[in-house]
This record gives C-alpha cells, sequence and structure tokens, in this order.
C-alpha cells in the first residue's frame, strides 16, 4: 500500500470519539453506575470495544482509504466472535478473558499498521509516536489475563495501560496539527506560484512557466488555482467578428 498524504477530512473526530466510549468503559467497570459485577463488566468491555472499532474506522478513514467488503465482514465477524465470547462468563474466566484481549489486540495492530504504513507525513513525530502507541498497546494487552493473577502488579499496569491511551492520543493530535501544517504550506505555494513577474505572450497570450514550456492561460491558472473558467463572447469581439447585429445582440434583444 502505497503511503498517502495526510489530505483527508475524516477520521479525528471518531478517534475522539473512540476515546469516549472507552472512559464510558472505565467508568462502567468501576462499577459506580451497575453495581452487579458481571453485568458492570459486560456493559463496560462492550463500551471499550466499540470505542476500539470506532477508533480503527477513523485511522482507516484518516489513510484515505474506503473499507472493502472483507473488511466490512472481518469487523462484523469479530464483533459477532465478540458477542460470543462475552457470554460465556463466568466459565473459563481466564480463556475468556485472554480470547477478548487478543480481540482488541487485532483493532490496535491494525490501526497502528495503517498510521505506519499508509501516512505520509514531513514530521514523523506524529506517526510513530501513534503507530507505534497502538502496536505496543496491542501487544500490551495480551498479558493482562497473566497480570490480574498478580495483584500487586495491577496498579501499575493499569497505570501504563493509561499512559499508551495518552501517547496514542497525543500522536493523533500531532497528526491532525501536521495535517493543518500541509494543507496551510499547500496553499501558500499555490498563492505564491501565481504571484510575482509572470511571462506572458503579447499576441496569443500564453504562459512561459519556470521550464520554458508554453501554456494557455487558462490552463495554467487552473494548474495553479482552484479558478475554473467558463467561455463566452464579450460585445466587442462579437461585432468584430460577426457584426454589429450579431446573433448575440439579437438574443439580448428577444430576453429584454
Amino acid at each position: 500500500m502505497v503511503p498517502k498524504a495526510v489530505n483527508n477530512e475524516n477520521g479525528p473526530e471518531y478517534w475522539a470519539s473512540g476515546f469516549f466510549l472507552n472512559s464510558l468503559g472505565f467508568l462502567f467497570w468501576s462499577g459506580k453506575v451497575i453495581s452487579q459485577q458481571q453485568l458492570s463488566f459486560k456493559v463496560g468491555d462492550f463500551f471499550h470495544m466499540l470505542g476500539f472499532i470506532t477508533l480503527v474506522y477513523g485511522a482507516y478513514l484518516f489513510t484515505g482509504n474506503r473499507f472493502q467488503d472483507w473488511q466490512r465482514y472481518a469487523l462484523g465477524g469479530l464483533g459477532f466472535f465478540w458477542i460470543t465470547v462475552i457470554s460465556v462468563i463466568p466459565h473459563q474466566m481466564t480463556i475468556f478473558f485472554f480470547i477478548l484481549m487478543s480481540l482488541r489486540a487485532i483493532l490496535f495492530l491494525w490501526a497502528g499498521h495503517m498510521i505506519l504504513r499508509c501516512v505520509s507525513t514531513d514530521s514523523k513525530i506524529g506517526r510513530n509516536l501513534t503507530g507505534y502507541s497502538l502496536i505496543i498497546w496491542g501487544i500490551y494487552v495480551l498479558f493482562f489475563p497473566f497480570i490480574f493473577r498478580i495483584p500487586v502488579l495491577i496498579p501499575t499496569a493499569i497505570g501504563f495501560l493509561f499512559g499508551l491511551h495518552v501517547l496514542a492520543g497525543m500522536g493523533m493530535v500531532i497528526l491532525v496539527v501536521d495535517r493543518i501544517r500541509i494543507r496551510a504550506e499547500k496553499s501558500e505555494t499555490q498563492i505564491k506560484r501565481l504571484e510575482g513577474l509572470i511571462p506572458i505572450c503579447a499576441s496569443c497570450k500564453k504562459i512561459r512557466d519556470d521550464h520554458d514550456s508554453w501554456h494557455l492561460l487558462e490552463n495554467y491558472i487552473q494548474e495553479r488555482s482552484d479558478a475554473t473558467f467558463s467561455h463566452g463572447i464579450c460585445p466587442e469581439c462579437s461585432d468584430n467578428l460577426y457584426g454589429k447585429e450579431d446573433w448575440y445582440r439579437k438574443m439580448k434583444k428577444e430576453r429584454r
């Protein structure tokens, strides 16, 4: 897959929604909303998975890609598999927990790979910070079922998890800032290309570029700006080409 410039409008809003859904997941996991432990865990995990899927979707759109049918089926199958696994609580708790973390790992590794491979910017800080944070996040969650068996490690493990959240979020912010900067520089370059001394033929009105090639006036401006042209005939040229009582003047009289 060829790296693409960061010029897509979509993506950041899905990242924000994904982190918000993650926050809801932590809220339900705290047990403050639902007192029943199993139900609280299931609802919290639902918001977590929904947030992760939203985040991956935003990363995919940010790279300028569009989802293909097989990718939709893959996400749908992953969601169905998650529902199946979550329904077996509390049977085989360790195995179930590892499978849930594996599903998360797939999403994080997928998103991180897309960011590293498909996003091309002048500054690699945001891309690398986002991509590698997601990949490390994906690998790290695989160890959660084993870390949670050692109570003394749980606070450190959760703190490291929040750190990965922050790093990934900071990387995404830097990517958005880079996109804005690139667009501003591109616009400034286009404006400069239409400023200054422009060599133009006194007869045919063609314009010479920096490579000594001559271009039609319309083509030169269209290639360097967002302007478009529609052609017509002014009254003076109409008189010279068709005479005083040409079709153009007759049409104007009819309209009156």
